[in-house]
């Protein structure tokens, strides 16, 4: 981003800010109706997160953290989310969006609601002291306000104060333990520690929670649901004999092929052959386990065990049969075709 574009976006910013301080004052003295104001409040606050983006997106990407574990790294290896999401996300769904335990009105939710705010606008401008500040000035106002103390903890969680971040997110659970967007910031911390069940047990509270579909992409930007999976079978793996029993590791058939697919994407084929064998245990026909099997041994045959070739066509075989419409297994005996020579079988 130019120098020039920058600036604009940053007077933009501040102007739709000072915007929504004139807003609470207008209203206060009776220049707007309730329903104005709440309209012309949603537009300001959804012109100032997609300011914020701009300012923000290009420059997060470069934003890492350290992991001695490749399951860590992967979700860094990602397009990180940009601190513009974790700061406008509350600000985004905060008007009218929580449920029993928003307590918000009259002039203090006019307060919050602007503090919010410019509490997203300085994570974006890079001032995340400033942002927990204001964070903690929406909490003085309202102490029950569950967006500022999530977004303040997953402040503190990105600037390295992690003990502080753990702290108001349990606090956000014993208040409001439906509130899905402290559960899918918890998974973070919790798959950051290697706690693996942990963070499977809250990506679970998350989903059940009916999260919002910009939660839903952190989730996916972060590949939680990838690193996870994988993480709960290597867990399980390493206490095994060699042989993975699904059913014994609570671990469900889903999550499982998700885990072996995650495997073979970086590049441990024995471990996704044993993942897909234990899904196949359990659940024996199954479509994507069987075109995953196969597809591995086909990585495996390109790699130099080409004896293989012949296994990998059968096991991509079997998954057509079990499901002609399963898309993965039709693309991956194209490319079996393909490095075999028999281009029109390929075409077909």
């Amino acid at each position: 981003m130019t120098d020039p574009a920058r600036a604009r976006l940053l007077e933009e910013q501040e102007h739709l800010l000072r915007s929504l301080d004139d807003l609470d004052a207008e209203l206060a003295a009776g220049d707007l109706d309730s329903h104005d104001y709440e309209q012309l409040r949603d537009d300001y606050v959804a012109r100032t997160a997609e300011v914020t983006r701009a300012l923000t997106g290009a420059d997060v990407a470069n934003r890492r953290v350290g992991s001695t574990s490749w399951i860590s790294r992967l979700g860094w290896s990602a397009v990180v989310l940009t601190v513009a999401l974790a700061g406008t996300w509350a600000m985004i769904e905060f008007s009218g969006a929580r449920g029993g335990s928003e307590t918000a009105t009259g002039e203090i939710r006019q307060s919050t609601a602007s503090l919010l705010a410019e509490a997203a606008a300085a994570f974006g401008r890079g001032d995340p002291g400033r942002a927990i500040e204001l964070y903690g000035d929406v909490l003085e106002l309202q102490p029950s306000n569950v967006e500022a103390r999530t977004y303040r903890g997953w402040v503190r969680y990105q600037t390295g104060d992690v003990e502080s971040a753990l702290k108001d997110f349990d606090e956000v659970v014993a208040f409001d333990p439906g509130y899905p967007d402290v559960r899918v910031f918890s998974s973070i911390a919790a798959l950051d520690r290697e706690e693996y069940a942990t963070a499977a047990a809250e990506l679970d509270a998350f989903d059940a929670n009916n999260p919002s579909p910009v939660a839903r992409q952190l989730v996916d930007q972060r590949q939680l649901r990838e690193r996870i999976a994988a993480g709960l079978v290597l867990d399980a793996l390493g206490a095994s004999d060699g042989r993975l029993d699904l059913e014994a590791a609570g671990i469900d058939v889903d999550r499982a092929q998700l885990a072996g697919e995650t495997l073979v994407r970086f590049g441990q084929p024995a471990d996704a052959l044993v993942v897909f064998d234990a899904v196949l245990d359990r659940r024996p026909g199954h479509a994507p386990a069987l075109a995953w099997r196969g597809w591995t041994l086909a990585l495996t045959a390109q790699a130099g065990a080409e004896e293989l070739f012949v296994d990998a066509e059968r096991w991509l075989d079997d998954a057509v049969a079990a499901d002609p419409l399963y898309p993965d297994a039709r693309v991956f005996r194209a490319f079996l075709y393909r490095r075999l020579d028999r281009v029109d079988e390929a075409a077909a």
